[in-house]
């Protein structure tokens, strides 16, 4: 029965590649079709089936998928050797990498197909995986070198990497072949300039950042402290002092980051009286002057922040950011202590300065209306708001200014004005942190968001259209990868949104959402929520969130922020993975939870990630008396400093506590969570829920 299928397809390929014609590659069938013949491959036997080109080719595509899946290698090898012959289909090419996962071959089968294959780059990184096994199996140790370096493009993970290129490097030298060796070991090199031989001023400091990517601090530390003293520019020698100090933040030992933070200060002074007309050193230590400022009130020393800034206002050093910024800080540490009046002085003078760092003046701005608001002038705070909207093309600023407008109307008993504003705000932003808090004020539900209808219609793109009819998430992943910068129009953007969510392609509807006009990107997010707030590894998420009894949508909206569902993201940090776990942290859940755990390399497994995120994320709710704003603050930042901040900020308005965080990544990480919890429960909801004025205060 398997050999009338494979001899038809034969006759097939025979017919087509005699012909002098031009070769029409066929169409998939159409969405519906494929649904009737899946379901006729249950009952249909192979003898059945009758070519009839698309349908007849899908069939056999389908067939030989259940066989692979199935184990029945014979049968999978016979059809996928016919398929990848076959010219009518425009993913023969995948088939062939099927035939190398299937079938068996001898070393010159083998040779004939690597030597005389051309693979598309969609398929680079499976066939080139696959051919490394089968060189392997059959100790084709010449293959096994070349496909162990070409794979090393197509891994994200240094230590994958570096284990590729070692192998390739061991048979080089068992086969005395000093050109290749030479290649290889220079390949080494640049992914991991650890390995150089020879250390010179033009490879030292990557060199000690990979020493520092390892996590092998100390030697890292001893590579930058020679940039410092040696005889480099200063752009170099500041580069060099940052990394050596934040060494020991990536470390976790803010004691000595803190210590490492003034001596940086102290070398640069001692650099200007070197050369005094050089701008570019006494910037430096403006910059260092501000750093040192920050990472001694981060360690809870107001007054001696202060002396600092009083010590770099006295100088005049700095161009009018420098000068500016310098002014925001000393108002914040005002502002901490709750004089107020003397911080507002602060930040208008900030705000005199002619500022060219658009953030940094958007903060500024904000500072003198936030400052107004505490003081409760709320005149001040509409007039200064409405001023500086008009200056602003920044929605997520300018929803921001409305909303807490909006809080002082409603203080100047103007609450239709207010519910105009906050009706603005919630319109304007639906989806994010204002627009859904704005629904409190508005007592209105948040309603339930229907799932996305996917377009399953062919795009006329052969291959993606039968890599995705076929079910190839891998490959139509990749090749809409590769063509995603060709979709432009609105038309076009609109049709790939649904194509992100056949190819389970996440980033690609996260961040094709912002192409759309401001206008339509509202109805745009609404209309696709599942591609731009997807669910993926929704089996880890709900098992590990059943275990450690933590809710999904937290889970969800956790790692959506922390990584966008990238499984070998990396942070500055070394905070590894989907949800961005810390080595340090790894080892204590470790231990508590007997989740298995070697070294952060096992970070980059969306299993072993998603358990150790859920698992802090129950550590965290239950030590916080499941709080949201304290517990996801300290997914972000430390638990102890969460404390500090409660204990002297909080005011009992948890919509107040939340914009006087001091660290900026923080507060934004909570709006930003916030923003993503809510609309999951949107997404998993069946009815309307509105969200309680005290849902911050209460546990969740």
């Amino acid at each position: 029965m398997k050999k009338i299928l494979v001899k038809t397809l034969s006759i097939i390929v025979l017919f087509v590649s005699c012909s002098t014609q031009p070769v029409r590659i066929v169409a998939p069938p159409s969405a519906n079709r494929l649904e009737v013949l899946k379901k006729s491959l249950i009952s249909q036997s192979v003898s059945e089936l009758v070519l009839d080109e698309a349908e007849d080719l899908a069939k056999a595509y389908l067939i030989a998928m259940k066989a692979e899946k199935d184990g029945d290698l014979k049968l999978a090898c016979n059809l996928f050797t016919d398929l990848s012959e076959n010219r009518l289909l425009a993913i023969k090419e995948a088939a062939l990498v099927h035939r190398l996962i299937n079938c068996d071959f001898s070393e010159n089968e083998l040779d004939n197909i690597w030597s005389k294959t051309s693979i598309p780059n969609y398929l680079k990184e499976a066939y080139t995986e696959q051919s490394l096994k089968l060189a392997v199996k059959k100790n084709l140790s010449l293959y096994e070198a070349q496909f162990s370096f070409d794979l090393i493009n197509y891994r994200a993970v240094q230590s994958e990497k570096i284990k590729l290129i070692k192998r390739a490097i061991e048979i080089a030298t068992t086969q005395a072949d000093a050109a290749k060796l030479k290649i290889y070991n220079e390949r080494l090199k640049v992914i991991s300039p650890l390995h150089e031989t020879e250390i010179n001023n033009q490879n030292i400091y990557l060199v000690a950042k990979d020493f520092e990517a390892n996590r092998q601090f100390n030697t890292a530390r001893t590579l930058y402290k020679q940039i410092i003293d040696g005889d480099f520019a200063i752009d170099e020698k500041v580069k060099a002092f940052n990394a050596f100090r934040t060494t020991y933040k990536v470390e976790r030992d803010l004691k000595t980051f803190l210590l490492k933070t003034f001596e940086m200060e102290t070398f640069l002074k001692a650099e200007i009286p070197k050369n005094p007309n050089d701008q570019k050193t006494i910037e430096h230590w403006v910059d260092s002057k501000i750093a040192l400022a920050k990472a001694v009130w981060t360690d809870q020393q107001n007054l001696e922040a202060r002396k600092i800034l009083d010590e770099l206002i006295v100088s005049k050093f700095g161009n009018t950011n420098q000068l500016a910024h310098t002014q925001l800080i000393y108002g914040s540490l005002h502002m901490e202590s709750k004089q107020n009046t003397e911080a507002l002085k602060r930040f208008e003078l900030a705000g005199t300065f002619n500022v060219t760092d658009t953030a940094l003046a958007e903060n500024i701005q904000w500072a003198i209306v936030w400052n107004n608001y505490l003081l409760k002038q709320d005149t001040s705070v509409v007039n200064y708001a409405n001023s500086f909207v008009k200056k602003s093309i920044n929605q997520n600023f300018i929803v921001k200014l409305e909303y807490w407008k909006a809080k002082s109307l409603l203080r100047l008993n103007k609450a239709d004005e207010a519910n105009i504003v906050f009706t603005k705000v919630n319109t304007t932003d639906p989806f994010g942190y204002y627009g859904i808090i704005s629904t409190i004020d508005l007592k209105i539900p948040l309603s339930p968001i229907p799932p996305t209808l996917i377009n399953t219609n062919p795009t006329g793109l052969h291959i993606l259209d039968w890599l995705i009819a076929m079910e190839e998430k891998a490959f139509s992943q990749k090749y809409l990868k590769e063509i995603d910068s060709q979709f432009k129009t609105p038309e076009e953007r609109e049709r790939a949104m649904s194509l992100y969510s056949q190819t389970e392609w996440y980033q690609g509807g996260m961040r094709q959402i912002y192409n759309f006009r401001a206008s339509t990107r509202n109805a745009m997010t609404e209309k696709y929520i599942n591609v731009v707030f997807p669910t993926p590894y929704l089996s880890y998420v709900e098992a590990h969130g059943s275990k450690y009894s933590v809710p999904k949508e937290l889970i969800f909206a956790i790692t959506r922020q922390e990584s966008a569902f990238v499984p070998t993201e990396r942070s500055w940090a070394d905070a590894f993975g989907l949800m961005q776990m810390i080595p340090e942290k790894a080892i204590e859940l470790s231990q508590k939870y007997g989740i298995p755990y070697r070294d952060y390399n096992d970070l980059y497994n969306p299993d072993t990630n998603i358990e150790m995120g859920t698992a802090l994320l129950k550590d965290l709710r239950e030590k916080f008396n499941y709080k949201f704003t304290q517990s996801v603050a300290a997914y972000n930042a430390s638990e102890d400093v969460i404390a500090v901040w409660e204990r002297e900020r909080f005011n009992g308005n948890y919509f107040e506590f939340i914009e006087m965080i001091p660290y900026e990544e923080t507060r934004n990480y909570i709006k930003l969570v916030f923003r993503n919890y809510m609309t999951y429960k949107r997404i998993t909801s069946k009815d309307e829920f509105s969200i309680d004025k005290d849902f911050f205060a209460r546990p969740y």
